[in-house]
């Protein structure tokens, strides 16, 4: 079986990722069907790629709104770099912090955030102006790509040396 280079994924794994990918609340007898292994190779596969962090243990909210959060925003924190570790952990502690992603360059930090309202983004914002200087930015919409992973990485094996081989 041809590998890939990063994950160590083969044609399987990307398989069982592209049909989770599409729909997360497949069953392993269902996931069996579609990738052609048995539904015991297909549970192995999924253990396997828990441990590896490739695949989460439950599906992400994707619809903040649905549950109350009408405001979704990206907020930029400049701060001093040697801070970046700290204040990290500390954002990823909040209620409103999705993720945290460090940028490269002088400490920034981008945040996805959810509020109930403009109020409370406005109160979290204000409070993390002590910290650096601030930048925001609302979601007013957001699509999805529905390509799945094996049709990126199908699309993009003949731009990258060694890419998974479509056997």
């Amino acid at each position: 079986m041809a590998k890939t280079q990063r994950a160590g994924l083969d044609r399987y794994d990307v398989a069982i990722l592209s049909a989770l990918e599409a729909n997360t609340r497949l069953t392993t007898v269902e996931l069996a069907q579609r990738v052609h292994l048995s539904r015991t190779a297909v549970s192995r596969r999924i253990s396997a790629l828990r441990r590896m962090d490739v695949l989460k243990e439950s599906a992400d909210i994707t619809n903040y709104q649905s549950v109350g959060f009408g405001i979704r925003a990206i907020v930029e924190l400049a701060a001093p770099s040697h801070h970046v570790s700290i204040l990290k952990d500390e954002l990823l502690r909040q209620p409103e912090v999705l993720s945290v992603d460090v940028l490269a360059g002088e400490g920034l930090l981008c945040m996805d955030v959810i509020a109930f309202d403009m109020g409370h983004l406005h109160e979290f914002v204000h409070a993390l102006q002590n910290r650096g200087d601030t930048t925001t930015r609302i979601f007013f919409a957001q699509e999805k790509s529905r390509m799945t992973l094996r049709e990126r990485m199908g699309a993009l094996n003949g731009r990258r040396p060694n890419g998974i081989a479509n056997t």
